[in-house]
């Protein structure tokens, strides 16, 4: 071992001391290095080298989501602000560029989204929602996504026979609860192709349109003034801070007055323009969660805000439990019943998952980022308005 990784290791695992993690140590929490390369890669590219590093097998850890819990709640990580030279050039793009325009937002669809219906289906449960549950009274993950879905419709106060857009469809679970349970006709819009088809199989015979395309062609699709209700659950995340502005007047142009728009988000504590550069780099192409401040402007004039909740702590359980369902679908696969078409190779994208997964579990379960529901009307509501209980 070379002198620099030899300083790049006791740097390490000082850090890693005060997290309550030893390298090469017997607890389930415990890094258990193979290539010594990793020191130095880690302390020179920070994040993105450690969840690199792993991708490519040169370390593992008994339990994934133990070992990030602490690493995530340590204040030395939290301090450190190497991010290594490829961090650095994804921020300044950031703040010089708008990463998310239509072009790259189709293509981030097709590299997530279109990903293979199939490995979705089966991570996401019955329920099809790939956004936090809510789990009050609810023992199942197909339970606490129904409750999230009946929470939203009750907070839009839906009422037969209304129109509602959702913004971000997905593979319309949102849409088939709403149009069954509530008596409205939808439309759905999603740029990702694979969502839409799928859409639109699950929701046929319902009062429900699905429409493949951007939240910024919705005037070319002939919208406005359309609905009573907008939801957007888990999407504005891709939308960036150059454009929540863009997406808040065209929500603003379909509703009709003194209309509802409840908008679900994983929430920031700060203002940024870029997110976490491994996420974004082989998960959520160009995605950043807004912050307070952020949706604040961006509906200004627009919107009177009339109700915020944080349902947040109810994210880390949705992530765990994903990550149970897509390691048992994984595990069923055999060479009769092939993995579906990923990048790289079937293993590289194992652990990539769920390192995602993992990951984000405990970043939730740390207080690391947070969800919000927010409901906003187009214009006073006379009556006012009161959040269901």
């Amino acid at each position: 071992m070379g002198t620099s990784s030899v300083t790049s290791r006791a740097i390490i695992e000082g850090i890693l001391s005060e997290a309550d993690i030893s390298v090469n140590g017997p607890q389930a929490w415990d890094l258990q290095v193979h290539e010594q390369a990793f020191f130095d890669r880690v302390l020179s590219e920070g994040a993105l080298g450690l969840g690199e590093s792993y991708m490519e097998g040169w370390w593992d850890v008994d339990d994934l989501f133990a070992f990030f819990v602490r690493l995530l709640s340590c204040p030395a990580v939290q301090d450190r602000k190497n991010v290594g030279w490829r961090t650095a050039l994804v921020l300044l793009k950031a703040k010089l560029l708008n990463l998310q325009t239509r072009q790259q937002a189709r293509a981030m669809a097709d590299h997530h989204y279109n990903l293979s219906n199939e490995l979705f289906e089966q991570m996401l449960g019955s329920s099809l929602a790939y956004s936090c549950g809510y789990w009050d009274n609810a023992e199942s993950l197909d339970a606490a996504q129904s409750s999230k879905y009946d929470l939203v419709c009750r907070k839009l106060d839906l009422q037969r026979g209304e129109r509602l857009l959702d913004i971000g469809c997905g593979w319309g679970g949102f849409a088939k609860h709403a149009a069954e349970n509530y008596g409205v006709e939808v439309v759905g819009i999603s740029v990702a192709n694979e969502q839409i088809r799928y859409a639109r199989d699950l929701c046929r015979n319902l009062p429900v349109e699905f429409v493949e395309c951007d939240y910024r062609e919705l005037d070319q699709a002939g919208y406005s003034g359309s609905f009573d209700k907008v939801a957007s659950i888990g999407m504005i995340e891709h939308v960036g801070a150059s454009n929540y502005r863009i997406m808040c007047k065209n929500v603003f142009a379909a509703l009709r007055p003194h209309g509802l728009f409840l908008l679900h988000s994983i929430g920031s504590a700060t203002s940024e323009r870029a997110g976490d550069t491994w996420l974004t780099t082989y998960i959520f192409p160009g995605a950043v969660a807004p912050s307070m401040r952020q949706l604040s402007e961006a509906t200004e004039v627009f919107f009177v805000l009339h109700d915020v909740q944080n349902i947040g702590v109810n994210y880390a359980p949705t992530l765990r439990a994903w990550h149970e369902n897509f390691e048992a679908y994984w595990k069923s696969l055999t060479p009769e019943k092939p993995k579906p078409k990923v990048w790289g190779s079937e293993e590289t994208f194992y652990r990539m998952w769920r390192y995602y997964l993992l990951s984000c579990a405990a970043n939730f379960s740390v207080g690391g980022s947070q969800v919000w529901q927010l409901v906003y009307a187009k214009g006073h509501l006379s009556s006012g308005y009161r959040r269901p209980a």
